[in-house]
């Protein structure tokens, strides 16, 4: 089971390319308590199953609503300790000692910059136009020292797309964690864009085979797995749900706090109506994917939604997504060689 608490959509960052509406929303103790009551039975069910629950603390900034994050934390992990994982994603700008003490051993962290100063601070910065790297490498050597591995998140859009793989191998070098990267999906990708994010996919790969092929292997193999697994099927508000800062009930973090796709509250839980509509649009056939290789294998047969952000209409696919899993699976053809002797 996953499930996303939106602790507030407030920001201490600007960044130009956030997804969030920001609003003054702050999630209180009531609606946390109250979350936790209506997701009892099913928090129940699934450690019963002997399945895993999968906490997300999410934003905004979330450590923004820290006390709320600390409620989260104690009650689950009280009574699912052991059956329990906490993940937050933190812009390592609110980062202190007292936060890392409660979280140590209990949340795994994401910490989001997009590389060197100069490409970080393209988009990651405070409403007065002022950088945010040198907290966040402070927070992440902080972090270091503590022997702790984070996973580093990079979010890359047009601009500094060319730059992907230097700052990817910048951020590698310093050894904080594993490195992420994803495009903004909102950005205007075209084709000679989409080549460059090729032509720097197969430059983090040379890094990679260069420095450690087993870390090479694993990265093309999670790609692969990640990419490419079979979807059978959207699980948005049966077995995935976000929590909005108000309580709202949401499938996915595309469709928190759009009015069309809420399908309840933490006070009278998912309404079936709302969640059977949402399964008659998600049970509709695409349009213009018929043939295509990656159809048991796309996102988007199975959410709507992601058609819908993107393009305007729930069953025409987005170029961008066809075009990024092209590039994906060109990368996987062309370094699956090593993965000959591989074993997970």
């Amino acid at each position: 089971m996953n499930i996303t608490f939106w602790v507030t959509e407030k920001c201490n960052l600007a960044c130009k390319y956030c997804y969030v509406h920001k609003q003054p929303k702050t999630m209180d103790l009531k609606t946390a308590e109250q979350a936790i009551k209506c997701f009892t039975d099913r928090f129940e069910k699934t450690v019963s199953n002997g399945k895993r629950i999968n906490v997300a603390l999410h934003g905004g900034e979330p450590l923004l609503n820290f006390d709320i994050i600390k409620y989260i934390v104690k009650t689950l992990k009280t009574r699912y300790d052991g059956h329990i994982i906490f993940t937050i994603t933190t812009n390592g700008t609110m980062f202190n000692k007292e936060i890392y003490d409660f979280i140590k051993g209990k949340v795994q962290l994401s910490v989001s910059i997009d590389g060197n100063r100069k490409i970080n601070d393209a988009n990651r910065i405070y409403p007065n136009g002022k950088s945010s790297y040198d907290q966040v490498m402070e927070t992440l050597d902080f972090l270091k020292k503590q022997g702790e591995f984070v996973r580093v998140r990079m979010t890359v859009n047009k601009e500094t797309l060319p730059y992907l793989a230097d700052n990817y191998i910048y951020l590698d070098k310093m050894s904080f964690g594993i490195v992420t990267f994803a495009l903004d999906a909102g950005a205007a990708w075209d084709m000679p864009d989409m080549q460059l994010y090729y032509e720097n996919y197969e430059k983090i790969m040379e890094y990679l085979i260069s420095k450690n092929k087993k870390e090479a292997q694993y990265f093309l193999f999670n790609l692969k797995e990640i990419t490419f697994r079979m979807r059978t099927g959207c699980d948005g508000g049966t077995n995935t749900f976000h929590i909005s800062a108000d309580g709202g009930i949401y499938p996915c973090a595309l469709a928190t706090d759009k009015v069309d796709y809420w399908l309840g509250d933490v006070w009278t839980d998912v309404l079936p109506d709302k969640l059977s509509e949402l399964q008659k649009i998600n049970a509709a056939p695409m349009q213009g994917c018929e043939g295509c290789t990656f159809m048991k294998n796309c996102s988007t047969q199975v959410c709507k939604l992601i058609n819908k952000a993107y393009t305007g209409d729930y069953y025409t696919a987005s170029p961008f997504m066809c075009n990024e899993k092209d590039i994906i699976y060109r990368i996987y053809k062309k370094y699956r060689n090593i993965l000959e002797d591989f074993h997970v």
